[in-house]
Parts: C-alpha cells; structure tokens; sequence
C-alpha cells in the first residue's frame, strides 16, 4: 500500500477534535446537558440560546458572517465553556499561553453555582468537567501526555466510580497510559467502565491497540472484530483514511460518521505508525475478520480467571482447573453447551470430578440433559 502515513483526515483536525458538532445540535438529548438544573428559567433559556449560536458558529465556520456568533454566545451566557474553550484553542498565539487560558478557565469554572448534575455519590460541577476533558484533549493533541492526569487534578480523581459523565476522563487516560506504554492503571480503568462502556468504540479500539503492543495478534483482530460489528461507521472511516483523495464520500449519516471519526482521532498517534497503520489496513480486507470464531479471543481477555472465581458457576473448582478451563475458551455457564462431556474429559488436567462440581453448579453440557444435573 502505498499510503504509508495519514496526510489529511476528512475534515479539518483542529475544527473537530473534543467538539463534535452532534453535542450541540442535539444538546438538550446529550446524556450530560439535559441533565443540568438551572436554578432560573432565565438563565435556563440563556444557555440554550447560547448554545444554539455556537451550534450556528460552528456549522457555519468557513463564512465570516457567522464570525460575531461565537462572541454573542459567550456574552450571553458563560455558562457556555465549549465557546469559551473554542475561543481560546483557536487563537493563534503559542501552546503555553493556550494552556494557562485554559487553566484560568478551569479555575473560574470550579467557582460556578450553576451547572452541577447529580452525581451517584453527591453533585458533580458539568461544566467543570467539561473544561477538564477540553483540557485533557489539547494536552493530548499537543503531546503532553503525562499533563493528561493533570487535568482531572484534584478533585475528579478522587471520584473512583463509572458515573457515566466521568467516562470521557477515562477514555482519555486510557488513550495516554496506551502512549506513554504505562499499563500500571490500563486494567483497572477498564473494570471501572465494564459494566457501562465494555462494547464502547474508545475502549474497543484501545484493545487493538493494547494487544497488538503486548504481540497479541489473534487478540487485535478479535477486538477489530468486535469494533466494527459494533460500529459501521469505524470502517467508513478508515476507507476515508485510506484514500484521503476521494472527491465524493457519502455516508448515510453524518452524526455517526462524525462521531466514529471522533473515536479514530483519539489514536492518531498510533495510525500515523506505519506497522498500526498496516495492520488496520490489512486486517479491513482480510477474511479473518469474516464470523465470530475470533471472538473467543476477546471473551478471553475481559473475562480473568479471577473473574470466573467469583462466578458461581464454578464453586468448589480448583484453581488450576479454572486455569485450564480458561486457556480452553471455557469462561461462563453458556460457553460449556458448546462442548460436550466426551470432549471436555480430552482436555488435560480436567477430569470426572469437575463435571460433577459442574454439575452441582447447575452447569450443562451439549449432550446433558435436564436429568443430568
């Protein structure tokens, strides 16, 4: 192939990366602006009129008419930080004085009355965090990848739970612990968001990366699998990366092509390697892809031995037999109908015994039947 490196994404990098233009349009549905509670109808209406002139700014950038919006926005209600953060991020002056503007507003922010939603433990300042994952972006988008952390500092560090407005702040440390090579944190940071992003497109995508640092192929493609499976649009994406000389590209919507893109950018470090950039594009056209044979590799990976312990399915089974049945793709209750006894019995260190505490477990397999157990 001879694109070796990404020269240019389908729209413009500094435009969209952290604003994404679906927050704006549809920022009444967005799971964090519709949660906020404005102590006035006033000031209520203000942000949603600020909110619309931004969203006109932005889908109107390339004509200077628009120009006057983004001033209007701000004047009309500070509680617009994505005006404000756009306003400073698109100055033309140097990294350093962009990121003291973004700390200035990070700490005018935190003194807010308004913009706090209920949090699973007590309130949580939106607006607040909003800057926080602004400022977590230019960090990475500028390559201060040990600032990330930094960012959150220090009160949402603290906060040690998958509350789903904290979700973006692990996506973003997950993104730099990848970079810096630092998985100290990684499997951690993924258990917190298991039970609300396991299948999200950030986490999804950081597996194949993850795996393919640790020379875990099978494991990449199964990730890559589950990724496009999941979302379509990643594939659009990657087309578009592909061939950034395409003059017609249509997709047949924007917002999840937007978003997707969104997702991509956030590794950008890795694609503009030449051996990820390869893969990705490899593994697109390649028949490894095609079915769900690989998708025992990811159960694998996000299900632990320590995981199955805990699972009653399997009380009163070794450890060393766990062990077994996990390097076999033996992870749950479901997985043993696919086996039968006969089968299960040829596996090494697996013996009569552990179907019988199976079995007490209320754990079947292909040729039980409900009188076996």
């Amino acid at each position: 192939m001879n694109n070796k490196k990404i020269i240019e994404f389908p729209v413009d990098r500094k435009g969209y990366t952290g604003i994404r233009n679906k927050t704006y349009r549809d920022f009444e549905l967005n799971h964090g602006y519709s949660r906020i509670k404005f102590s006035s109808k006033e000031l209520e209406s203000d942000f949603k009129e600020s909110m619309r002139l931004f969203t006109e700014f932005i889908e109107n950038i390339d004509d200077p008419k628009y120009a006057i919006y983004i001033e209007d926005a701000i004047a009309l209600s500070k509680y617009n930080v994505d005006a404000g953060v756009w306003k400073i991020v698109s100055k033309d002056c140097t990294e350093y004085e962009i990121e003291l503007a973004l700390l200035r507003l990070k700490d005018e922010v935190y003194t807010f009355e308004e913009g706090y939603v209920e949090g699973k433990l007590f309130p949580i300042n939106y607006l607040h965090l909003i800057v926080c994952h602004h400022l977590a972006e230019f960090y990475l988008g500028n390559k201060l990848y040990n600032k990330v952390w930094d960012a959150y500092q220090p009160f949402y560090m603290a906060l040690d739970m998958a509350d789903e407005v904290l979700v973006p702040m692990y996506h973003n440390f997950i993104v730099a612990s990848l970079i810096l090579n630092d998985f100290t944190m990684l499997n951690h940071y993924y258990k917190l968001l298991s039970k609300r992003g396991k299948n999200n497109d950030v986490i999804l995508l950081s597996k194949v990366f993850y795996h393919l640092m640790q020379g875990e192929e099978k494991e990449a493609v199964a990730f890559y699998n589950k990724l496009i499976k999941n979302n379509k649009y990643i594939s659009d994406v990657l087309d578009r990366i592909a061939n950034p000389k395409l003059i017609e590209f249509s997709t047949d919507d924007d917002c999840k092509y937007l978003d997707a893109l969104n997702t991509v950018i956030k590794f950008d470090y890795f694609i503009s390697k030449e051996y990820y950039f390869d893969f990705l594009m490899h593994v697109r056209e390649s028949e490894y892809v095609i079915g769900d044979e690989l998708d025992k590799y990811a159960d694998r990976k996000e299900i632990t031995v320590a995981d199955m312990k805990r699972d009653r399915s399997f009380m009163a089974i070794r450890d060393t037999e766990l062990k077994i049945m996990h390097e076999n793709f033996l992870l749950t209750k479901e997985d043993f109908l696919k086996i039968t006894k006969s089968e299960f019995l040829k596996i090494k260190g697996l013996g009569k015994g552990t179907i019988r505490n199976l079995h007490l477990n209320g754990v079947m397999f292909a040729d039980d039947s409900e009188f076996d157990i």
